[in-house]
């Protein structure tokens, strides 16, 4: 589920910002809630901040290592 811009980023699909601290940003997707630390947000993610909306997109390796790369 890449968003095509190359091996080092993961789509996670439509995403709401739901909350933030200096360090990450709580988001729900797909129902799910779930901590994303700011530091592997990749740069084509429209999700940054609380009450962003839109695709979120992190870093590969991050996605990978917490099971949400699924057959990347």
């Amino acid at each position: 589920m890449s968003n095509g811009s190359g091996d080092d980023s993961h789509s996670m699909g439509e995403a709401k910002c739901i909350g933030a601290t200096e360090k990450a940003i709580k988001v729900l997707v797909s129902d799910t809630e779930l901590w994303i630390p700011k530091s592997v947000v990749h740069d084509d993610s429209e999700v940054w901040k609380h009450g962003d909306e839109g695709k979120l997109v992190v870093k590969a390796w991050w996605a990978e290592k917490n099971g949400y790369a699924y057959g990347d």
